[in-house]
């Protein structure tokens, strides 16, 4: 008898204890699994892949700034004060048109979107249409509504001993709070030197490479984009090409790709200036900021300056591309790669005698 009444007192005491964990967890809620933040809690955004379903599902907003890792340090207050919006972003590191649209029908699912600041990469048009996210299977039960299958967030020494200290301590050092969601620039190297360190200029170059089956990919996520865009009429798309630096087109050329980038340019820029819910806004052949490498910290990552800049041109109608423009923004841009290979990388990359 007094060992049964031991083991009942056990199972009551490790089913309180359950409790009481799972409880906290689910009020703490670092990655928004249930719900935004309660009270006074601070927002605070640090972790993409595991805050990003959550935020999609349960945060209340009518804007996003949608893109790969380029697009992380864009102000999202900025375009609520100018806009009037409440905004979020949706961020998946390889920018896949495939994984944002994916992320995009969840979000129009939840809320009604007036606006999608949409930072295009070019290399995004020609990856797999396919979606990625299956390809990790701990993250599975982040995408569902379901909570049985919730164990792993709610019992999870990880989420108790790292993930809500670190939310905690983020909230009173306002890191990754406000408009500064998932921004990666702290302690980042942006200049010449460090971003140089990513690159290794090759001085053979590749002949031009068959790139067949990547316009056929072209095809394929320009039709998924233009889908998106006219299936979302009452839906605002104001879609920016991110300038990457004169490393990365270089890297293009000596391997073969270099007339690839331009021929996306030329299908993507022709067809999404026509459509009556989309404005485009073209940053790649700036030469001040794509040939200056100190503003970058690799061939790609600019510093949150030139996110601001950019935001700042939308807001100004500038850099915009137009039915009127776009063999002059093509012509330009065709100028300006020439320019790269044959003159501008030599100016960090002399030339072996």
């Amino acid at each position: 008898m007094e060992k049964i009444k031991a083991l009942k007192k056990l199972v009551i005491c490790i089913l309180i204890f359950l409790i009481i964990v799972g409880g906290f967890v689910c009020v703490m809620d670092p990655f928004y699994v249930y719900h935004a933040p309660l009270g006074g809690q601070e927002t605070v955004l640090y972790d993409r892949d595991y805050q990003m379903p959550g935020t999609i599902r349960n945060f209340k907003y009518d804007t996003v700034i949608l893109g790969s890792s380029v697009a992380e340090n864009f102000d999202s207050e900025y375009v609520d004060e100018y806009y009037n919006a409440n905004t979020i972003k949706i961020i998946r590191a390889s920018g896949s048109v495939a994984d944002l649209l994916y992320y995009m029908n969840a979000a129009h699912d939840e809320n009604k979107i007036k606006q999608v600041f949409w930072c295009l990469d070019i290399f995004a048009l020609t990856s797999s249409t396919q979606t990625t996210f299956q390809n990790n299977e701990e993250l599975n039960y982040l995408h569902t509504k379901s909570p049985l299958d919730d164990i792993t967030y709610l019992y999870n020494k990880d989420i108790l001993m790292e993930e809500i200290p670190l939310s905690l301590a983020y909230s009173v050092m306002d890191i990754n709070t406000g408009g500064q969601a998932y921004n990666w620039a702290a302690d980042k190297d942006f200049s010449a030197a460090g971003a140089m360190r990513a690159y290794s200029k090759p001085q053979t170059v590749a002949s031009e490479a068959d790139y067949s089956n990547e316009l056929q990919l072209l095809n394929e996520n320009l039709a998924l984009v233009v889908n998106e865009i006219k299936e979302h009429p009452d839906t605002e798309y104001i879609i920016m090409f991110p300038p990457y630096s004169m490393m990365w087109w270089d890297c293009g050329y000596v391997n073969g790709i270099g007339d690839l980038y331009l021929e996306v340019l030329e299908e993507t820029l022709s067809v999404l200036c026509t459509l009556d819910n989309a404005k485009v806004y073209f940053f790649q052949d700036e030469r001040d900021i794509v040939c200056n490498l100190d503003n970058y910290m690799d061939m790609i990552h600019y510093s949150p300056d030139i996110n601001q800049y950019m935001l700042e041109c939308v807001v100004k109608e500038e850099r915009r591309v137009t039915s009127d423009n776009v063999e002059e923004v093509l012509g330009n841009m065709k100028d300006t790669y020439q320019y790269i290979i044959n003159e501008g990388i030599y100016i960090y990359y002399p030339k072996e005698e």
